[in-house]
């Protein structure tokens, strides 16, 4: 499956362990390949295993869950045991160097691909997972378990939702998934559908609800086998995905008015007798099975731990048969299915007068205002969009928190457009010409921080981790300093104003003191949590806001 593609250039011919390497190799690729669903080629390309990997064995960004796949991988010939605590820390490790940026233990030959994975890192909404792969148990020993248990409690931090997570595979699941081949439609799944009805014709089809931990079951068995015929699979921890969840686990009895439902398509379908008796609940098992729209509802629900709750929850689901359908009906009813627009959190900000009056204040002053999304959103000397005001005025407050909830995923500001955060930001007290100027500002201050990582060298510490993870925190703080209140001037008065500041001299005193408050009271601290947690980061807030 992997060794045509595999890199293997630095393994010898003679050497005695070649094959054990390659199989190592090989084996950390099939991880990427059943985690992520990607192509053989594309596992295969995401190896790092060699000389200074430091630890990671793969590394594959999952574009369709925006997470970061990080493996470490043990061929173990004898097919029992597992890898050592010792060799789990080096993993861990590296990727602690990822997500902070330093790339001084990584070899050359991986800069490249480390850039970019690091890039993805730094990018809000991103997921980590951690995977370790042998052909061994398909647990660890309780040492290893808590070298890794340790690492994503630190990086999870304080948040609610968890952007860190761990899977063991061993022996079984490794046998398991090349039994299974992800890119073939052989998937079966047994249901009970309760209230069911059947649709004779034109095309045969069976409708009803589904409890949620069925799903679950379904997706922790298949995995993205289970949705190989969707035009997307799942897309991770978005805010949408994250409110289906929190709809499961806390109002269970209501998910079935709040979400669509899922359809599947199936070969045939199979059903017990005991179903045909009673409408009430059928059991079934439908061959050759695909979810082709719900992808995010199924997954969403397999994250959820509270499984009494998910017996709760009710799903409305649509099975059609394709059986004596003609070719290609199956297509057909995957891509009608898919062809609403996606409504994002964001999209209901047209609705807010407050947006609109905003608008119309900038629009006096020349400046246009695209709040509704749009691909034609171009921010320029006299244009800005939504995103960029929100990330503005979140850094305009004054204080830290609001900069904090940005770095973590700005969708959470468009979540409930009544309350905080997104009243403290959108409110009559903001006019046009402080959204505007507060742009302008942010834009400044964003175009030294760039200037400023050129001029660093070691991409690592805290001058560095201050201009990566701390971006929004530094800004917040260079607001402050040059005054909150110069931000409701007319924008012509703005601009005057801020051509005539020396704002290199502010920013660089107050990544000075954020340096120097890291150093002085957080020193080893994971400074991606750090700038993730409210209390941490007002105290460097307040170090170098005065």
């Amino acid at each position: 499956m992997f060794d045509p593609y595999l890199d293997v250039k630095d393994i010898g011919i003679t050497d005695s362990e070649r094959e054990q390497k390659i199989l190592s190799r090989c084996l950390a690729a099939f991880a990427v390949y059943l985690t992520s669903g990607c192509s053989e080629k594309e596992a295969a390309e995401s190896v790092w295993d060699g000389a200074d990997d430091n630890g990671i064995d793969a590394a594959f960004f999952d574009a369709s869950e925006k997470r970061v796949i990080f493996v470490q991988s043990k061929w173990i010939n004898k097919g029992a045991g597992e890898p050592e605590a010792k060799d789990l820390s080096t993993f861990v490790k590296g990727v602690r160097d990822s997500i902070e940026q330093d790339s001084t233990n990584f070899h050359k030959r991986l800069q490249g691909r480390f850039s970019d994975i690091s890039l993805r890192i730094a990018t809000p909404g991103t997921s980590v997972e951690l995977v370790v792969i042998s052909t061994g148990a398909s647990t660890l020993a309780r040492h290893g378990n808590a070298v890794l248990d340790d690492f994503i409690a630190e990086l999870n931090g304080d948040d609610p939702d968890a952007i860190a997570s761990k899977s063991i595979i061993g022996l079984a699941e490794v046998y398991s998934g090349l039994a299974n081949d992800l890119s073939q439609s052989n998937v079966e799944v047994d249901a009970t559908i309760l209230e069911w009805s059947y649709v004779p014709s034109p095309y045969p089809a069976y409708f009803g609800l589904i409890d949620g931990l069925s799903l679950k079951s379904w997706w922790k068995r298949h995995g993205k086998s289970l949705v190989s015929s969707n035009i997307r699979h799942s897309l991770g921890s978005t805010e949408v995905n994250n409110e289906i969840k929190n709809c499961a686990s806390t109002s269970p009895q209501k998910f079935w008015y709040f979400n669509n439902g899922i359809t599947l398509i199936a070969t045939e379908a199979v059903k017990a007798p005991a179903g045909a008796a009673s409408k009430s609940a059928g059991v079934f098992s439908f061959k050759g099975a695909s979810i082709v729209n719900g992808a995010q509802t199924v997954s969403s629900l397999a994250k959820v731990e509270e499984d009494e709750k998910l017996g709760q929850v009710r799903v409305p689901i649509r099975v059609i048969l394709l059986k004596d359908a003609p070719e290609g009906f199956g297509s057909e009813v995957t891509r009608t299915n898919n062809l609403q627009n996606r409504v994002e959190p964001r999209d209901f900000v047209a609705q807010d007068p407050e947006q609109k009056r905003i608008r119309q204040e900038m629009a006096i002053e020349g400046i246009d205002y695209q709040f509704v999304r749009s691909d034609d959103a171009a921010p320029t000397a006299t244009a800005c969009e939504l995103v960029e005001v929100t990330t503005a005025l979140a850094c305009a407050t004054g204080e830290s928190s609001h900069a904090v909830q940005i770095k973590t995923g700005i969708g959470r500001f468009f979540g409930d457009l009544k309350k905080p955060p997104y009243k403290t930001l959108f409110n009559p007290t903001t006019s046009g010409a402080k959204a505007f100027n507060a742009t302008v500002l942010l834009r400044d201050i964003e175009r030294w921080i760039d200037k400023k990582k050129l001029s660093i060298t070691k991409k690592s510490g805290a001058r560095w981790g201050v201009l990566v993870h701390g971006n929004r925190v530094l800004a917040a703080v260079v607001f402050k300093r040059v005054g909150i209140e110069k931000l409701s001037q007319p924008i012509s008065d703005f601009n005057s104003f801020i051509s005539g500041l020396d704002l290199d001299p502010v920013c660089d005193d107050a990544h000075s003191k954020m340096v120097a408050s890291i150093e002085a009271h957080y020193s080893g601290k994971f400074l991606a949590v750090l700038f993730k947690n409210p209390s941490m980061s007002k105290h460097v807030f307040d170090s170098a806001a005065v």
